[in-house]
């Protein structure tokens, strides 16, 4: 029997293959170098979040992975500060009382999930097992105290850079007075020597009868407090009306509480002195801050000789680190640059291997 009977492939067809592995290498370099192009354009929209989309806003906020997602306890300075009341106002069992602790590790708890990059700073709350058809604040926290009264005095660090520009845009906190700071008060205050941070009370929500709750937020609003409608005339510059079907139905609650569904709405008072509702927004820079649940009590211990048993006092509860920057076109170039240089490698690689794969294939 002849070679030629043995051989899979013969002097013509070894002849195609040459010629074949000789266009592929051809074509490589065009390959390359339209990939490149494509991935500049593709990599550009993707990276910048379709910033150049029209209607967009050219200001970017991006989250940094060192965020955490869950949410720890704070020790609350005084316990009569916390609320054993619901949205309508309406007392806990004494047994829920009793065993409700938001140390307690296998009971209630909150997470917390961030878009990477977006025009505000948005994501989504997971609450579970916190009090039943209960208001909780949003808010972001300076991490410390003001290192004066201007932007100057603070600028330089991070923590107290950010403390600042929220109280800016939000409310002062005195830890020292354990009540809020006006900002014509603000210089006084520091020169007494008192711990004074910025806070950004932007959004809340509300639980269900089982204390769960998943909500997504934004940041656009700068609110003063919570009220219940009814409770107090709702002005222009307040937010909309949220409404809750209340039905009491757990162990949560006295045997002789009220068990039939009750609408009850919420709204946001919008803090004087501040943009409107919608059209908050933070300067470009480093944040790291902290973002904050707090107790609403609808002002039900503001009246000393008429207290509210068991009405609380704003207590702040759960919180976690937050850092994120917003704009700062170099942070974003960078962003960008990373996102184009990892799309191209991965197209590069791909197309590499089909290439070598068709030489082999050609080869036998």
């Amino acid at each position: 029997m002849s070679m030629r009977e043995h051989s899979d492939v013969g002097p013509r067809d070894g002849q195609t293959a040459n010629v074949r592995a000789k266009q592929v290498t051809q074509l490589w370099p065009i390959a390359v170098a339209l990939l490149w192009c494509v991935g500049i354009v593709i990599g550009h929209f993707v990276a910048r979040g379709h910033e150049a989309l029209p209607g967009l806003s050219a200001r970017r906020v991006i989250v940094s992975p060192l965020s955490a997602q869950v949410l720890r306890p704070i020790a609350v300075p005084d316990p009569s500060y916390l609320r054993w009341r619901d949205i309508a106002d309406v007392r806990y069992s004494e047994g829920f009382c009793d065993s409700f602790d938001y140390a307690d590790a296998h009971g209630p708890r909150a997470t917390v999930k961030y878009e990477r990059i977006a025009q505000t700073l948005k994501g989504r709350i997971e609450a579970r097992g916190l009090k039943p058809w209960f208001a909780y604040q949003l808010k972001l926290v300076g991490a410390g105290g003001l290192a004066g009264a201007g932007e100057a005095t603070n600028a330089g660090d991070a923590e107290l850079w950010s403390s600042y520009q929220l109280g800016r845009v939000g409310r002062w906190w005195c830890e020292e007075c354990r009540w809020n700071v006006r900002d014509g008060e603000l210089r006084t205050h520091l020169i007494q020597g008192h711990t004074v941070k910025g806070y950004l009370l932007f959004d809340w929500f509300v639980t269900d009868a089982q204390g769960d709750c998943d909500h997504n937020f934004s940041l656009d609003t700068s609110l003063h407090v919570l009220w219940r409608v009814g409770q107090r005339e709702r002005e222009a510059r307040d937010s909309a009306p949220r409404w809750y079907e209340v039905a009491r139905q757990t162990h949560a609650y006295p045997k002789d509480a009220e068990r039939q569904p009750e609408p009850i709405g919420l709204y946001g008072e919008w803090e004087p002195g501040r943009p409107r509702i919608g059209s908050v927004s933070l300067p470009p820079g480093e944040y790291r801050v902290r973002l904050d649940l707090t107790e609403e009590s609808f002002h039900a211990n503001l009246d000393e000789e008429n207290p509210v048993e068991g009405g609380g006092l704003w207590a702040w509860v759960l919180e976690s680190d937050l850092r994120f920057t917003v704009g700062g076109e170099a942070r974003l170039a960078s962003v960008r640059a990373s996102s184009r240089r990892g799309w191209l490698a991965r197209a590069l690689t791909a197309v590499r291997g089909r290439s070598m794969s068709a030489l082999a294939d050609e080869d036998g």
